[in-house]
């Protein structure tokens, strides 16, 4: 089974995100009281509980690991394997993957300049919300890959 793992809220740039337990994601504009809340493509921003798994296990830090912020952590679902469009479903909330994908800084990040491998540009996600509601800790996931 596939649930949500944490929420987080980013209220300003710049600031620590505090998580949640529950929280309103709004149609057409993504998470109530997060400064990324203004539509677009990249409304939420989603991550797989093996991401952030792999991110605490690296001796080396890749450049994005202090810089990426997530809005909902996912565990139970690979995003990688999911298509452009596809969407995950909580209750009545639909979020829809974009194709849009977080940037990869090769340039400054020492993990590219060792030749390792990353998997945050495979297993980050941007999503918009296309039937808003509530979300929470726990809630089941369901993937609609169409």
């Amino acid at each position: 089974m596939s649930r949500v793992v944490r929420i987080i809220c980013y209220s300003a740039k710049g600031i620590p995100g505090h998580s949640l337990e529950k929280v309103n994601l709004m149609e057409d504009m993504g998470m109530e009281g997060d400064y990324h809340a203004t539509g677009g493509e990249r409304q939420l921003t989603v991550i797989s509980q093996k991401a952030k798994d792999w991110i605490q296990a690296q001796e080396v830090e890749g450049f994005c690991f202090m810089k990426f912020k997530e809005n909902i952590i996912i565990d139970g679902i690979f995003l990688e394997n999911l298509s452009d469009r596809g969407k995950l479903v909580m209750g009545g909330v639909i979020l829809e993957l974009t194709p849009v994908r977080k940037k990869c800084y090769a340039e400054l990040c020492k993990l590219d300049q060792n030749h390792e491998n990353c998997v945050l540009n495979r297993e980050v996600r941007f999503a918009k919300v296309t039937s808003g509601g509530d979300i929470s800790v726990g809630m089941e996931v369901a993937v609609s890959d169409f």
